[in-house]
């Protein structure tokens, strides 16, 4: 099942989803519809509305991690997993760290979550060099969470120019 906008905003709300977190889901869903949008019209298959349930819901489980809970992205699977979502689940799981993609292959929909969440600082649009001088700031306690967060910005520009090749309009386009 793959929910409408409104049964994904009930279910945000359902999980006393905070506010500023549900905001920020909103903007990666805004970000990943037209990216989605400018793929189809560009031919490429884009199930567009398993993209903004998947970007609404990435964060459902994020405010349990910051209390001290499990990892938000494997916990947000789960919860899509249970509630009879199983399409999401790989979605939501893979939108911290695609794990390994190909760059051969047509962009899929947790390509383009897991990009539009890192264009998206809180509720703003930013490139990818902004929120990741964030991510360094607010998470790079350590070297090995330096090293990660660097990992993971360079993926993101390599999946920047997988998305961008080929589209009429380029990452620069994404912005409020």
């Amino acid at each position: 099942m793959i929910p409408d906008r409104g049964k994904c905003l009930s279910l945000m709300a359902e999980e006393t989803m905070p506010r500023h977190i549900m905001a920020h889901s909103e903007k990666v869903a805004k970000v990943a519809l037209v990216i989605g949008s400018a793929l189809r019209a560009a031919g490429k298959e884009v199930d567009l509305a398993l993209l903004e349930a998947g970007a609404l819901l990435h964060d459902i489980k994020k405010i349990d991690s910051i209390n001290g809970g499990p990892n938000h992205a494997v916990a947000g699977a789960r919860y899509a997993e249970e509630k009879g979502m199983g399409e999401l689940a790989p979605l939501i799981e893979r939108h911290v760290n695609l794990g390994l993609w190909n760059s051969d292959e047509p962009v899929n929909e947790a390509e383009i979550i897991n990009y539009a969440d890192k264009r998206v600082r809180h509720d703003e649009i930013v490139s990818l060099d902004e929120r990741f001088l964030d991510l360094m700031e607010r998470y790079g306690m350590s070297e090995e969470s330096r090293a990660r967060i660097a990992a993971l910005h360079r993926d993101a520009i390599l999946m920047e120019k997988k998305i961008f090749g080929g589209l009429a309009i380029g990452p620069e386009s994404i912005r409020d």
